[in-house]
């Protein structure tokens, strides 16, 4: 992963963290690595990154899908290099005795040019009445949560 597209990792993990403390939860946001501005769409010197944090779940697969349908829309007009997509979600994770278990993950799909790179943590309780995240781990081999790509291919 680049040095860019790892600070919208830290980005995302940022906020995630903040949600986990004032909400108990971690709500869908979308952050990207854009080459044109967002307000005017000219060119910018430099790649810059932008976010978008949601104040809800979503609340049924047809407003997902609208979603990531104007994150493609939106990676197209701003010229996006790399996108990536977090929030909250329910997984089977293996314990290192090789038991299994559904667990509270805070997920991030990472995707640029190169492909793409999917990360999870763990939602553990911190010890203080509250909860925390694990460590973030990258999914190697895991098929892709999207059937289809954000970016456009170049």
């Amino acid at each position: 992963m680049k040095q860019d597209e790892s600070a919208l990792v830290k980005q995302a993990l940022r906020e995630a963290r903040e949600q986990l403390a004032q909400r108990g939860r971690i709500f869908p946001a979308a952050y990207m690595l854009v080459r044109n501005n967002p307000q005017t769409g000219a060119p910018l010197t430099y790649p810059a990154a932008i976010g978008s944090v949601r104040d809800a779940a979503f609340a049924s697969r047809a407003e997902y899908d609208e979603f990531l349908k104007l994150l493609r829309a939106e990676s197209a007009r701003l010229d996006a290099v790399a996108v990536a997509l977090s929030g909250e979600a329910e997984a089977e994770i293996e314990s290192s005795g090789g038991h299994a278990s559904k667990r509270r993950v805070f997920y991030v799909r990472i995707e640029d040019q190169q492909g793409v790179e999917q990360l999870h943590a763990v939602i553990e309780p911190d010890g203080q009445g509250g909860q925390r995240l694990g460590t973030l781990l990258a999914d190697a081999g895991a098929s892709d949560m999207l059937d289809e790509l954000l970016l456009p291919r170049r």
